[in-house]
């Protein structure tokens, strides 16, 4: 009887572990883009729709985070950090508000 049992509950098992790291590998992330010296960290870099970038300014200066789209707009005071979460894939250019030549992109897939 013991025997039939296990046999019976070795491939529900199996099955159960295969859904949960088929579950963790679509996880969304949060990735973090620095702020410093008047740049982003990243120029450009590689998201899924459901993560979360968050900004870390380490400059003396106010920045933003705003996306060209209007998908996001985020005030960074000096030592301040903010999230924009990523809700439709596409490549989406942002900026700072208040220095121009301040530029990157997120590529976000599904």
């Amino acid at each position: 009887m013991t025997l039939v049992i296990h046999r019976l509950l070795l491939p529900a098992a199996m099955v159960f572990v295969v859904a949960l790291g088929e579950a963790s590998a679509g996880e969304a992330e949060v990735r973090t883009i620095v702020v410093k010296e008047l740049a982003f960290s990243s120029a450009s870099i590689e998201l899924h729709v459901g993560d979360t970038v968050e900004w870390v300014n380490q400059d003396i200066f106010v920045h933003s985070a705003t996306a060209d789209n209007g998908s996001f707009d985020v005030e960074l005071a000096p030592g301040a950090h903010g999230r924009a979460a990523l809700k439709t894939p596409g490549v989406i250019a942002y900026h700072c508000r208040y220095h121009p030549g301040m530029k990157a992109e997120l590529h976000v897939s599904e």
